[in-house]
């Protein structure tokens, strides 16, 4: 239960602006990007300090399909080319009976996948990929050796070559991968 217990104090040191509250008359865009692999760029330059990427992913905002940045005076349009997280580690803790797989994105983020957190198939380049909610229906996409080890374990796991590949985390069961069509 010790390393469970570590997880859920960091996580609960993460702490983001109440974004959600804010309802800013200022409304407005900035030319910040966000690519498919997870980086920001600002007028067409990378954003290279992290700890500046961390303040505005802290502020970030989804809302009629556009992501904004929000702050009690303004709300500023950016561009996302598919959704502004990519989950980059994952930690699988077996603890007092139960499974908990722990996320980590790209920003340096925690998630344990849970009903809370929960996971999606999506269509990306042509293939079905995990998502994962963060907040606010901010998603993050698996990156792909996450995508291989959950497929990994899910069949080992699997009852029947017929059954769908899914993992179970803090009592909530979500499928990793599809072949076909929904």
């Amino acid at each position: 239960m010790e390393r469970l217990e570590s997880i859920a104090e960091q996580i609960a040191k993460q702490r983001n602006p109440p974004v959600h509250l804010w309802h800013p008359e200022n409304i407005g865009t900035i030319d910040i990007r966000i690519n498919s692999q997870g980086f920001w760029f600002h007028e067409g330059d990378p954003i290279q300090r992290e700890e500046l990427v961390r303040l505005f992913a802290s502020i970030l905002w989804f809302e009629d399909d556009q992501h904004f940045l929000v702050t009690p005076v303004e709300k500023l349009s950016i561009d996302v080319e598919d959704v502004p997280f990519v989950i980059q580690q994952m930690e699988h803790v077996r603890e007092s009976g139960k499974e908990y797989w722990v996320a980590v994105s790209n920003t340096h983020e925690q998630f344990i996948v849970s009903a809370d957190h929960p996971v999606e198939l999506r269509q990306y380049q042509g293939e079905w990929v995990p998502y994962l909610n963060l907040r606010y229906q901010l998603w993050a996409r698996v990156n792909r050796s996450i995508y291989y080890q959950w497929v990994t374990a899910a069949m080992d796991r699997q009852e029947s070559e017929n059954a769908p590949l899914t993992l179970e985390s803090d009592g909530y069961e979500f499928e990793v991968a599809r072949n076909s069509d929904p």
